[in-house]
């Protein structure tokens, strides 16, 4: 049980700027330090990156995204509700700042507030995590993400007799970088991987990608009953209402829920825990990292059609 009165906070060199996933990834360090040391975590605002929001900025709010109060975090005594602090500390109260990587001392006891300096965006690259024990943060989507896919899915099963298979398709950004070859997120490709997988043809498939252009998954929907988030008004509504500006993350967010529910559920890299099998085998992930000139040369045509697409 945290004390009230003791606080963790981590206060980056610069504002972090990235998208949900990355967000969230640096939120579990923050909790998992604050459940070990008897803290409560002092939430940080939100950035998230307006490149995965058709370059469209908002006021992020991390409740838009996450229902803390349905979250938890696991640990070896048990399950517990977030240490998330409900309001911050007195601006007077005595502080404890650490330099990057230094473990919180013993005679942090002393202090109310410990505020951990970080100097990378990712925070778990320069983090003392031998200094506490392993413990597992599950992050609920926001209740308002949770209705949005709960309908979806509800018409999938009803479709595909109580079944569907889902395939999240990341290409964008991550193709332009040259992360991994292109073809292993065309329709050829993810068609082999259902086929290989047992789908039949017919059998109703979501698919969730950020590959926008409807021609683009002709193929497939010429062998399965295809949908994506324009079939369904209130998920296209989050990106395409005349009234709001777009909100690409809860989209994301719907959609990562949808995927979970699937009978078979196909990630784009190996790396997502809630996957039975991916589009990207271990041979083509985690990509090599390119250098000099080359690493340049992608990085300035990722810009390239990063503006071409805005």
């Amino acid at each position: 049980m945290q004390d009230a009165a003791h606080f963790l906070q981590y206060r980056p060199s610069k504002p972090v700027t990235a998208g949900l996933t990355h967000q969230a990834a640096n939120l579990v360090c923050l909790l998992r330090e604050a459940q070990a040391t008897a803290r409560l975590a002092i939430l940080p605002p939100l950035h998230l990156d307006a490149q995965h929001n058709f370059g469209v900025r908002r006021e992020w709010r991390w409740e838009q995204y996450f229902d803390f109060r349905a979250s938890s975090l696991t640990d070896a005594q048990g399950r517990h509700p977030l240490p998330i602090a409900g309001r911050p500390p007195d601006k007077a109260v005595r502080t404890l700042r650490l330099r990057e990587g230094t473990p919180i001392p013993d005679r942090a006891r002393d202090y109310p507030l410990v505020v951990r300096r970080i100097s990378r965006p990712l925070f778990r690259e320069v983090l003392p995590t031998d200094a506490w024990p392993a413990a597992k943060v599950e992050l609920r989507a926001s209740a308002q993400a949770r209705a949005l896919a709960r309908a979806v899915v509800l018409r999938l099963r009803a479709l595909g007799d109580g079944r569907f298979v889902s395939v999240h398709v990341r290409r964008g950004d991550r193709v332009a970088a040259g992360d991994y070859p292109e073809w292993l997120t065309a329709p050829p490709h993810i068609r082999r991987c259902l086929q290989e997988r047992g789908v039949a043809d017919g059998a109703v498939v979501y698919i969730a990608s950020d590959e926008r252009d409807p021609e683009f998954w002709q193929p497939l929907k010429a062998t399965y009953r295809l949908f994506r988030y324009a079939d369904f008004p209130a998920l296209e509504a989050l990106i395409a209402g005349a009234d709001e500006a777009p909100d690409n993350y809860l989209l994301f967010q719907a959609e990562q829920e949808v995927l979970r529910q699937g009978c078979l559920r196909i990630s784009t890299k190996p790396n997502q825990s809630w996957a039975d099998g991916w589009l990207i085998d271990r041979r083509h992930w985690p990509p090599r990292k390119p250098s000099g000139r080359l690493a340049l040369g992608r990085r300035r045509m990722a810009a390239l059609l990063r503006r071409l697409a805005g």
